[in-house]
């Protein structure tokens, strides 16, 4: 199955969340997207070529999502989720990817802090390192 993709700067980001997944939560990865592909990331050990930039978990996608959103923002000056704040204060990776080219892939999940920790734990152990806008 081919995860669905929703464009982080899409203006109907919270209906079409909101529309397929109600208030629950889950796990979301930030993936780059350009022309169609995922954008690969040269890692410690190996390249990602899903272009994961971000993993993160949420209780509800709705509140999350939209607060990832937000902090991503060019015209957004708060900084209320780690990942916007990580993507803010290094120039490089927002020239990099910009946010236009930032997707989320949304896996809905019951036990939302043990599915993240697995797919960090996965992440690391495959590429030497976490995703560059999680924390070490």
């Amino acid at each position: 199955m081919i995860p669905e993709l929703f464009r982080l700067s899409d203006n109907d980001l919270w209906n079409l969340v909101y529309a397929k997944y109600n208030t629950g939560g889950g796990v979301y990865k930030i993936i780059a997207v350009i022309n169609g592909q995922r954008v690969p990331i040269n890692r410690f050990l190996d390249t990602d070529k899903q272009g994961i930039l971000y993993i993160g978990k949420a209780t509800s996608y709705i509140n999350r999502v939209i607060a990832l959103k937000r902090s991503i923002a060019s015209n957004y000056k708060g900084t209320s989720h780690i990942c916007g704040r990580r993507y803010k204060y290094n120039p490089k990776i927002a020239s990099l990817f910009p946010y236009e080219t930032l997707y989320i892939e949304l896996i809905p999940s019951d036990s939302p802090e043990i599915l993240e920790k697995k797919l960090i734990i996965e992440y690391s152990n495959e590429f030497g390192e976490v995703p560059p806008l999680n924390a070490v």
